[in-house]
């Protein structure tokens, strides 16, 4: 879901060459549901290989990784872990939203009314995570596993200067303390709106945390307070009160003052809540971060072999990263 804070935030539109030779954090399985939601069938189901299993993941995954590294860009995939305490309600609505969709799914009138639900019931489990670690893997694209949530690991490279900004849709990485965030870090500038069968067109933009917590005339601590007047994934938020009435809020009253004033709406003590945003855990990375030699032999064995990709298909992408010794290590 994340924290809506859009209307407070400014970002500058980039041309996609100006994130050449960088490396940039990406939300795994954010890409990883975007992938399972949208690539589908006509009837809804999911791309499988010869053996019944699901491709739909690898699909995307293989495609959007080659045109990143075609274009000069180091991803950096982290994957999430087990989910902070606070989260339980938000993961039980998930589950009620894929039971109802489920419900209507199976009394849709029509086979494009049952396609749009078969999409809601996107899930990932072990075997798309594992999978998708393995084709990573293969393309030579570096990977952290986070020990809880990849939002805030991404935040952390950002801050130890492992990757120049993390690439998110979502404000959740600058709470949890990302200097830079890319949104929309989509190669065809083309993105669906769910539900409704079209697209819209979208460029790159950035996002410098730093520059709009000084124009707006807070600190990164005020403004996880002030998500909290709005709702996070952890709460629900204070009743009639939107982004701009809490910044002024959190700009007239002290932090101790708000926290006793007002109901966040959440099972947890919202100072825990509070102090997970600003210490979240993560864990420290000390090894390099550079793309790797694409395994060329492996990744045509694993996409094209053990999965029913098209060699033919596959070895014309590869043949798109142009690389000095095969390496992207020697990327500036």
């Amino acid at each position: 879901m994340g924290v809506k804070l859009k209307e407070l935030f400014e970002s500058n539109s980039i041309k996609l060459s100006e994130l050449s030779g960088k490396a940039i954090a990406v939300d795994a399985f954010n890409w990883i549901f975007q992938f399972l939601t949208t690539i589908r069938l006509a009837d809804g189901s999911y791309l499988t290989d010869s053996k019944g299993r699901v491709t739909t993941h690898l699909n995307g995954l293989f495609y959007r990784s080659i045109s990143l590294l075609e274009n000069r860009i180091k991803p950096v995939f982290v994957f999430d872990g087990k989910a902070p305490k606070f989260k339980k309600e938000t993961l039980l609505e998930r589950e009620k939203t894929k039971e109802e969709a489920m419900e209507k799914m199976e009394h849709a009138a029509t086979p494009e009314e049952k396609a749009m639900y078969m999409r809601r019931l996107s899930r990932i489990d072990d075997y798309i995570i594992d999978s998708s670690k393995e084709l990573l893997l293969y393309l030579g694209i570096p990977y952290v596993q986070a020990p809880a949530e990849g939002e805030a690991q991404a935040a952390r490279l950002n801050q130890q200067g492992k990757v120049f900004a993390a690439a998110s849709q979502d404000y959740d990485t600058i709470l949890f303390g990302a200097k830079k965030v890319v949104r929309n870090l989509n190669i065809t500038n083309k993105r669906k709106i769910n539900g409704k069968g079209i697209t819209t067109s979208v460029s790159p933009e950035i996002i410098d945390s730093i520059s709009n917590l000084s124009r707006l005339g807070i600190t990164r601590e005020q403004l996880i307070t002030l998500s909290l007047f709005v709702g996070t994934d952890y709460n629900k938020g204070v009743e009639g009160i939107g982004p701009k009435k809490a910044l002024k809020l959190v700009k007239d009253k002290s932090r101790d003052e708000i926290f006793s004033a007002y109901d966040f709406r959440s099972d947890y003590d919202i100072k825990e809540i509070y102090e997970y945003f600003v210490s979240p855990n993560t864990v420290e990375i000390d090894k390099d971060l550079n793309p790797n030699r694409i395994e060329k032999e492996k990744l045509i064995k694993f996409l094209c072999e053990e999965h029913s990709f098209s060699e033919e298909r596959v070895k014309q992408y590869i043949g798109k990263v142009k690389t000095e010794d095969n390496s992207l290590s020697l990327y500036g």
